[in-house]
């Protein structure tokens, strides 16, 4: 099976047999030429079945697109089996991220019998808590690119930064005192947030996955990183 799960940064072309091993290809979210993609990435997609979901409308849109010229078959996952396998009270049921469902499904089934604390650290940082067999609702905060960039944007004089770089608890130049700022604020948000939901569910596990998991997973208690959480789910929703 082959999987495209487009994010608002970058999009993964994965390929997995049993949903728990992919090969993945990372490209940066744009308007896609399978007649660039390296080998042998354009003969595996030939090969199939292709599922395809994201966060980007206009490039799952170019996705389909650019398979269809190239006679590839393309399905998308039915929202009806995540609606059978995660209850949940999100208004309107569509609008919950396909991130967010994949994540959630891959927690909802791989562990049945826990209640989860899901976060995935991307451009934008989803939190959320399924307990007591339910998505219980969660929060949704910019990622540490967007926070940097918000300030260079919102500012006169404050440089636009890279999150990469030491993060020091107090900074003594302008570049230090922005990334502890946001990091540190990032941080606090995930730590308030998982003391908060353990008030609803005190058993409850933390999984965390998305592209900045490794710099969060110090600040973190004891966690589980499940880099691969979002695919999983979404082979485990392609298979219905």
């Amino acid at each position: 099976m082959i999987l495209i799960a487009i994010g608002n940064t970058h999009t993964l072309l994965a390929e997995s047999a049993d949903g728990k091993h992919f090969a993945t290809l990372r490209l940066p979210t744009a308007v896609p030429d399978l007649n660039l993609l390296p080998a042998p990435w354009p003969e595996k997609l030939r090969q199939g079945p292709v599922f395809l979901g994201g966060v980007v409308p206009h490039a799952a849109q170019a996705w389909a697109q650019a398979l269809g010229h190239q006679g590839i078959p393309m399905r998308e996952p039915d929202p009806a089996v995540f609606q059978r396998q995660v209850l949940h009270a999100y208004t309107p049921a569509d609008s919950l991220g396909f991130d967010r469902r994949c994540c959630l499904l891959a927690a909802a089934l791989d562990y049945p019998h826990q209640d989860s604390i899901v976060i995935d650290a991307g451009t934008a940082v989803t939190i959320g808590l399924y307990a007591q067999g339910r998505f219980q609702g969660g929060r949704i905060l910019p990622g540490l690119s967007m926070s940097l960039l918000a300030l260079a944007q919102g500012t006169a004089l404050l440089p636009d930064l890279s999150p990469d770089g030491d993060i020091p608890l107090l900074g003594n130049d302008t570049a230090a005192s922005i990334r502890s700022g946001v990091y540190h604020m990032l941080a606090s948000a995930l730590q308030g947030a998982i003391t908060q939901y353990r008030q609803c569910a005190p058993q409850a596990q933390i999984i965390l996955t998305g592209g900045d998991a490794p710099r969060f997973l110090p600040a973190l208690p004891p966690t589980q990183h499940i880099p691969q959480l979002l695919l999983r789910g979404f082979y485990l929703w392609a298979k219905g």
